[in-house]
């Protein structure tokens, strides 16, 4: 009777540790495929490239995978990373079959030396497709590196995608950009309450920020006015218009600064108005601003807004700003 329980605890303990092995290598197996499939690709992109007529265009090059450095100048990496992919897939998928053989159809288990062979030509080749695996994405990454620099730098400024795209859009020129924390424009507080709408916006918690961006435009001769909507947290900030000959001087006029509530707009807003309603009915801090200039014959017109003290002549002493929706508006004729 005591036989039989130690036999029944061993079958039973075996039977665990069975299934355990088997969702270990269930897992091993899918790990295996993902990590797999894209150096597969990799591998059939650099076959394809080196083995299609010149001149044939491709949607894929060294180039554009960043290793047309690697195959000018050290292609063995790139052919023995196709080669040992070869090797160390076909040694595992060999010892896979064979395992789903005797576990399905009862074969014969692999001879000892076919054993050693097997895993010898596995290891191998896996420790040779790590190493080259690592310069491939060392190269990659020193060739694409500038291209991603490209692609978040505006006007030498590193931001993100989202400044870029608004500030490209909209035809605005950073002049000066000091101390910003990386922020040009911002969403979330629009004076409306819609959170998608994107303004110029710069942020320092000491105030220290240097923030100029204009925009230049041609017209003809005549008194215009620059309209926008603005807000601040403190004084210093500026809405500006002048011309590049600078016939018509400087005009400034200072955003209000009611910080991130009220505000002109929203205490002119009619009650049950999308304004009135912005930030639970406290308002975002907007106000209308509204610069006036005369602009002569040959003339261009600049605006924008700016918290530069060399520019001004007024001391800054702000935390953030806020500025949107720029229009120029014509009153007459000279």
């Amino acid at each position: 009777m005591q036989l039989e329980n130690i036999t029944y605890h061993y079958m039973e303990k075996k039977g665990i540790i069975n299934i355990c092995v088997k969702v270990v290598a269930g897992i091993a197996v899918t790990a295996g495929i993902f990590v797999a499939v894209p150096m597969i690709m990799l591998a059939m992109d650099i076959i394809g490239v080196r083995m299609a007529p010149e001149g044939m265009e491709l949607p894929f090059t060294f180039k554009k995978l960043g290793l047309d450095a690697m195959e000018a100048n050290n292609p063995g990496v790139l052919t023995t990373y196709v080669a040992t992919l070869a090797t160390t897939l076909l040694a595992a998928i060999y010892a896979l079959l064979h395992a789903l053989g005797r576990a399905t159809l009862k074969i014969e288990p692999m001879k000892r030396l076919e054993q050693i062979v097997v895993c010898a030509v596995f290891l191998v080749s896996l420790v040779v497709l790590l190493s080259t695996s690592k310069s491939i994405i060392d190269a990659t990454e020193v060739a694409l590196a500038p291209q991603e620099e490209d692609r978040n730098t505006y006007m030498g400024t590193q931001m993100d995608e989202f400044s870029k795209n608004y500030l490209i859009k909209n035809g605005w020129t950073l002049v000066k950009h000091e101390h910003c924390n990386d922020n040009y424009v911002r969403k979330g507080e629009y004076y409306t309450g819609d959170a998608e709408h994107p303004y110029l916006d710069a942020w320092n918690p000491a105030g220290q920020q240097v923030y100029h961006a204009e925009k230049r435009m041609p017209v003809e001769p005549g008194t215009y006015r620059v309209i926008c909507s603005a807000r601040a947290e403190g004084n210093g900030c500026y809405i500006f218009a002048t011309t590049t000959s600078k016939q018509s001087g400087l005009k400034l006029v200072e955003v209000p600064h009611y910080g991130n509530s009220g505000g002109e707009l929203w205490e002119n807003a009619p009650e049950g108005s999308d304004i009135k309603e912005a930030n639970n009915g406290e308002g975002f801090g907007w106000s209308k601003v509204v610069v006036t200039i005369e602009v002569k014959t040959d003339d261009t017109l600049v605006f924008g807004v700016t918290t530069d003290k060399s520019f001004t002549g007024k001391t800054y002493n702000s935390k953030w700003f806020s500025a949107a929706d720029f229009e120029v508006e014509r009153l007459n004729m000279n």
